[in-house]
């Protein structure tokens, strides 16, 4: 068992001339640092709580945990899939890596994807996806233009110009929008419907798109989607956008190996 190491704050209370106290054998003195010892102890082993969700958003400084938008409070963590850890302050970490920030509005759901109030969704993983032709990969966040073949954790092999050959399978080239976790494996992908401004905007494929007045974008799923705001779902169900609504729907798909 590792050896116990308290933070100084909590022996702060103990300056030199209370530890003073101690070694001139002042039992009282010496009772009160045991009971405040243990109280340390216990806190510390205790810990804070570890909740779970189906998303959480940043709103007005808070945290609120789905389902239930419950606040969430200090000294208490909401723990995702993916290692993700989100603190009471915003900030959220993946695989205990670089300490990111919630912004006002944001939603980061259990898929691991984050969508912006403007209806941008991407995922907080590290991955790699193509994007308007590019090969892009994202660690903690940031990204950089893949400059050189990238093989992933599964044997997978990802080239700059946009091929990929996973481990048994023969060569193909990527789709746009298509997302590969740098631990291997494909990643669901997510579009989005918004209405910003009066204006329709969709993500499809990793890219948005404003949708005119006057014509009309077929998503991925097979929703039909038009520059008034009307949306029309696969199975023939409309719907009429409002004003910073988002709608989020299957992307593309990754072509079985």
């Amino acid at each position: 068992m590792p050896p116990l190491i308290l933070p100084r704050s909590w022996l702060a209370p103990w300056s030199a001339a209370n530890m003073l106290l101690l070694k001139g054998n002042s039992s009282h003195a010496m009772k009160t640092f045991v009971v405040q010892l243990f109280l340390a102890f216990f806190a510390f082993s205790v810990g804070a709580a570890a909740l779970s969700g189906e998303k959480v958003q940043f709103k007005g400084g808070k945290v609120l945990v789905w389902p239930g938008g419950e606040m969430l409070k200090s000294p208490d963590e909401v723990q995702l899939p993916f290692a993700i850890v989100i603190q009471t302050n915003g900030t959220f970490t993946v695989k205990a890596g670089k300490v990111r920030t919630l912004q006002e509005g944001d939603v980061l759901g259990a898929d691991g994807m984050l969508v912006k109030p403007d209806g941008t969704i991407s995922p907080v993983m590290d991955h790699v996806t193509l994007n308007r032709g590019r090969v892009m990969l994202f660690k903690d966040g940031e990204a950089t233009e893949l400059r050189e073949s990238l093989q992933l954790a599964d044997g997978t092999t990802i080239l700059p110009e946009g091929k990929i050959s996973p481990r048994g399978s023969s060569p193909r080239l990527l789709l746009d929008g298509e997302l590969f976790l740098l631990e291997g494996g494909a990643l669901p992908t997510r579009d989005s419907i918004t209405l910003q401004g009066g204006r329709v905007v969709v993500q499809k494929d990793g890219s948005k798109t404003v949708v005119e007045p006057a014509r009309s974008i077929m998503m991925n799923d097979g929703t039909k989607v038009h520059g008034d705001g009307t949306v029309t779902r696969s199975n023939g169900d409309k719907l009429t956008l409002s004003e910073g609504q988002i709608i989020t729907l299957e992307g593309v798909t990754t072509r079985p190996r």
